[in-house]
């Protein structure tokens, strides 16, 4: 697919359907979080982490549904930054892009060293005893390096490459829990039985980085001008991908409260990859590592670093064709036909938080101006509703105003207990947009519904035979995932049966 659309996106084909935008959210979302600070919380709350995930699960629903509202509403590339300027104005906007890149950037930096981590690890069951001397922070640079050659010669190499990741990851996930599953202590679950909690304040910020394993759910929603009948597609797409996201979290964070016994928690708290680190500290050597940490480092890993790329450079691109950017951001590549000075920046950005070192600090860093950017989000879908009230809205949100409030009162809550660093560094971002904006002469443009429809463009209605389709293949996800996020959940309550 070429890049060389206009800001009307009049050279876009939407083609991807309901399974690509669920495949390019949860290869988004499922990484870093989950296999190196968000599990990491087991040692600090044991398995209580079910708890602190489905409550990350509950604050990320009714988001997702105001985001099939807009995203169903005005299909174009962009998410946020478009939804914030037209709801609200373009300082709004610029404020919710750059938040956004920032997080985005944030989570292939955090991905590239947690990739670094695992990919040592997996030297060493080889007998190269010597990769754990290098430093992390070359390998991930080196990585960088390579995904920004990637999406530098175009999104058709990348987009066949992030299918092969996602797939190459699931697979080894099945085939680790088939092997894993005699190895499973039921008593390390405890009857869910903690000593001691940490403070207030300190669960707070737990529960932060256990949400940090949410943050990507409106992924698909950026390729609005790419998906193919968006109308029904995107509100779909995300309502099955957040509860998919909940099920991989469950799931993998179950083995891990499994295997470690509860004197290993201090040690567990600290890890820089939990899951290879629980299974070397259990004896759990060779065979069960190789696999884990070749799904995790070539799965996982890489199907996030690579959106982690592509997304942000793309929202570069769209905000610099838009003059809410310098325009030489919006610069294509005459025969890759690639944003290629977008992708750069966002490697330069890329390689300054690796240097950090930090897996800890780009996490607080990401979850902050995610989380900022959501907030913005739920601003614009109450703008949308009071501007444009008789709008065609082909999904709306139920009680849609009533989650904008609680959303952002949660959202609010939340960020008063997120790392201080990275809320600084969060409200320089903001300073820094609000500056820039103000500087040019778009901020000053008046937008409206005439500015929509051009923008967004004829949306096509499918005939009978392909709504009938869509519907079949929506309803056999559906059902799917509920069977798996039901699923589990009910295996915690396996071993306060089994351990009564």
């Amino acid at each position: 697919m070429e890049l060389n659309e206009n800001i009307h996106n009049t050279h876009v084909v939407r083609a991807l359907g309901l399974k690509e935008s669920i495949s390019m959210t949860i290869g988004t979302v499922v990484g870093v979080g989950l296999f190196t600070t968000g599990s990491a919380q087991i040692g600090k709350v044991g398995p209580w982490i079910i708890a602190f995930t489905f409550g990350a699960l509950l604050i990320s629903i009714w988001p997702c549904l105001l985001y099939g509202e807009m995203s169903a509403m005005i299909p174009v590339a962009g998410g946020t930054y478009n939804y914030a300027k037209y709801g609200l104005n373009r300082i709004w906007a610029n404020i919710a892009g750059w938040q956004y890149i920032v997080s985005v950037v944030a989570i292939g930096s955090g991905e590239t060293l947690s990739f670094a981590n695992y990919f040592k690890i997996l030297l060493e069951q080889f007998g190269l005893k010597w990769a754990t001397q290098i430093d992390s922070r070359i390998i991930a640079v080196a990585l960088i390096i390579a995904f920004l050659i990637l999406n530098y010669h175009g999104i058709e190499m990348s987009g066949k490459a992030q299918t092969a990741f996602v797939f190459f990851f699931w697979g080894c996930s099945i085939l680790w829990f088939l092997y894993m599953i005699p190895r499973i202590h039921l008593n390390y679950f405890g009857g869910f039985a903690m000593n001691s909690f940490p403070p207030f304040k300190e669960l707070m910020y737990i529960f932060g980085l256990v949400w940090w394993c949410y943050t990507g759910f409106e992924t698909c929603v950026s390729m609005g001008s790419e998906t193919k009948y968006p109308q029904y597609t995107l509100p779909r797409a995300l309502k099955i991908s957040i509860f998919l996201v909940f099920a991989v979290n469950a799931l993998f964070q179950w083995f891990l409260v499994g295997l470690v016994p509860h004197h290993f928690y201090n040690f567990l708290a600290t890890a820089t990859a939990p899951y290879a680190d629980a299974l070397k500290i259990t004896g759990m050597v060779g065979f069960p590592i190789i696999l884990l940490c070749i799904g995790i480092a070539f799965g996982g890993d890489l199907s996030t670093i690579n959106p982690g790329i592509a997304a942000p450079a793309r929202y570069i691109y769209a905000m610099a064709d838009d003059n809410a950017l310098p325009k030489i951001m919006s610069k294509i590549h005459p025969k890759y036909k690639t944003p290629y000075v977008a992708v750069i920046v966002v490697g330069i950005i890329n390689i300054i938080l690796i240097l950090t070192g930090s897996i800890n600090y780009i996490a607080s860093v990401s979850l902050v101006s995610l989380a900022i950017c959501y907030i913005i989000g739920c601003l614009a879908f109450a703008g949308l509703r009071m501007k444009y009230p008789k709008m065609k809205r082909p999904y709306k949100a139920p009680y849609g105003m009533l989650g904008v409030f609680l959303t952002i009162g949660v959202y609010l809550f939340m960020l008063l207990f997120a790392d201080q660093i990275a809320l600084m560094t969060a409200v320089i971002i903001v300073f820094l947009s609000i500056i820039y904006v103000l500087f040019t002469k778009e901020n000053t443009k008046k937008v409206g519904a005439n500015e929509i429809a051009e923008q967004v463009g004829i949306i096509e209605e499918p005939s009978k035979y392909e709504k009938k389709k869509i519907d079949h293949e929506y309803a056999i996800w559906k059902y799917t995932t509920l069977v798996v996020s039901i699923f589990a959940l009910a295996i915690y309550l396996l071993p306060i049966i089994i351990n009564r």
